[in-house]
């Protein structure tokens, strides 16, 4: 599953490919394990620094939910990665975002 929503040449993905759970990697024995999205950020078709992190939002989320979930990050981080401002800290705080 890979969402993504690009503006002014800065993109984010919202996807599970990298096979992340509550615990690491996400072991699907476990029957309290999820299945988790990650979010990253590229502008101009490159990875933005620090801009790398797993959510809390489970991965068999609905196009409508990952929509704005991507409309969110991006509202958060558009004008500093466009103006070359560190989002480290901002990311940071957007991984912990959840339904």
């Amino acid at each position: 599953m890979n969402f993504s929503l690009t503006e002014d040449e800065v993109r984010v993905d919202l996807h599970d490919e990298t096979n992340e759970g509550w615990n690491g990697d996400y072991n699907s024995d476990d029957p309290d394990d999820q299945l988790l999205l990650r979010f990253d950020i590229s502008y101009q078709g490159e990875p933005v620094d620090n801009a790398s992190y797993c959510t809390q939002i489970p991965a068999n989320i609905s196009e409508q939910q990952a929509n704005k979930i991507l409309r969110l990050i991006m509202q958060e981080v558009k004008s500093s990665v466009i103006g070359g401002v560190s989002i480290k800290k901002k990311c940071e705080y957007l991984s912990w975002i959840s339904l």
